[in-house]
């Protein structure tokens, strides 16, 4: 475990004048961009359950320096340097279309700032205050006053029917339901711990309702009013013309569900994940454990849509595996870890899971 952690943090950690930040563009695809709150909320949870103060506090103001108008952190930060460039150091600043917020960032980064208050205790860091104040943004601005489901951020409102369609939608990588309950227990506020608690029931319901003939829920969904059910969308809704299919957000629901159950014991998100680790297990097109790096999930059979794998595929089906007690399965994603290229995204869920792995007893105290 040590020695994931500190190649992860020797690739990934930087420093500039903010504060730290973990670099998520080695590849190049987006533009001059250095992070994102995603990419903020794997790194501060990783850092304080590695028990590493220094970086957490790094990042804590990285975090601070770069909130929105309520609160959340701005889903993209961009540099005119890149950290490898010899032009000129990095000075990190947001453009407007950076400002709003992602939701499953800011979950993370509340998340690890109650985990930082109990670790580290509060001295002279604010963790606990600063966590209830973002629990609370999340709260007012990013859960669904009627559905009680994450919104994707922020920007989501109803100012048109095509903004209607994304305000009564909910992008499954939001389903941190180990969150949730850490909110419901540890906000001060009772009024907010109620809430959260509903926010949790409710998030909980569509999961379950929602994993199909496989278990696997896709990258998006969509609330039917008429019918009041949730469907996944045929066709593009945000990103892709596979918003529908387990894709590269759905693909961390298993870690984020089975998460939950090792942290808080309900067994009711269980036949859930028993019905995602048979059929990950059993069907040809999970190919497992080299998980395809998307699925197609609708009809009686699913198919993959690609024929490569990645870690963020693997890595979460390897954390299912080891909560329902599957350890060969378990041992087989991570001989496939091996084969994989190395990338931010597949990294960060790697290390991060191995890292809840080891503390999921800790999370709720």
């Amino acid at each position: 475990m040590e020695a994931k952690y500190t190649a992860w943090r020797n690739t990934y950690l930087r420093s500039s004048p903010s504060g730290l930040y973990c670099y998520y563009n080695s590849a190049g695809n987006n533009g001059n961009a250095i992070t994102c709150s995603e990419a903020h909320g794997y790194a501060m949870l990783i850092s304080v359950l590695h028990r590493n103060k220094p970086d957490f506090d790094g990042l804590f103001i990285f975090f601070l320096n770069f909130r929105n108008d309520h609160g959340l952190m701005c889903w993209q930060i961009r540099s005119p340097h890149q950290p490898s460039s010899p032009v000129g150091p990095v000075q990190p600043y947001v453009e407007e279309d950076g400002k709003t917020s992602a939701t499953d960032g800011d979950v993370d980064i509340a998340s690890s700032l109650y985990l930082a208050s109990r670790v580290f205790g509060e001295g002279d860091g604010g963790y606990r205050l600063e966590a209830d104040k973002l629990a609370s943004a999340i709260l007012r601005w990013t859960i669904h006053p009627e559905l009680g489901t994450p919104l994707m951020g922020d920007w989501a409102n109803r100012d048109s029917e095509e903004a209607s369609k994304l305000y009564d939608a909910t992008r499954t990588s939001d389903f941190i339901l180990s969150a949730f309950a850490l909110f419901a227990r540890q906000h001060r506020d009772s009024a907010e711990r109620q809430r959260w608690g509903r926010v949790l029931e409710s998030t909980k319901r569509v999961a379950l309702s929602c994993g199909g003939t496989t278990g696997f829920l896709p990258d998006f969904l969509q609330y039917e009013a008429k019918t009041a059910t949730w469907d996944p969308p045929k066709g593009h809704l945000l990103e892709s013309e596979h918003d529908g299919a387990l894709n590269w957000n759905a693909c961390r629901t298993p870690w984020r569900l089975a998460h939950y159950l090792a942290t808080t014991g309900d067994t009711t998100i269980l036949p859930l994940l028993q019905h995602a680790h048979g059929s990950v297990r059993r069907m040809k097109a999970f190919n497992f454990p080299s998980i395809p790096a998307g699925i197609k999930l609708d009809g009686h059979e699913a198919k993959a849509l690609v024929d490569y794998s990645d870690k963020a595929f693997i890595a979460p089906v390897g954390y299912l595996c080891h909560v329902l007690g599957d350890a060969e399965g378990q041992q087989s994603c991570v001989r496939a870890l091996g084969d994989e290229e190395a990338s931010y995204f597949g990294d960060s869920i790697d290390v991060l899971i191995a890292e809840q792995a080891s503390h999921s007893h800790e999370w709720l105290l």
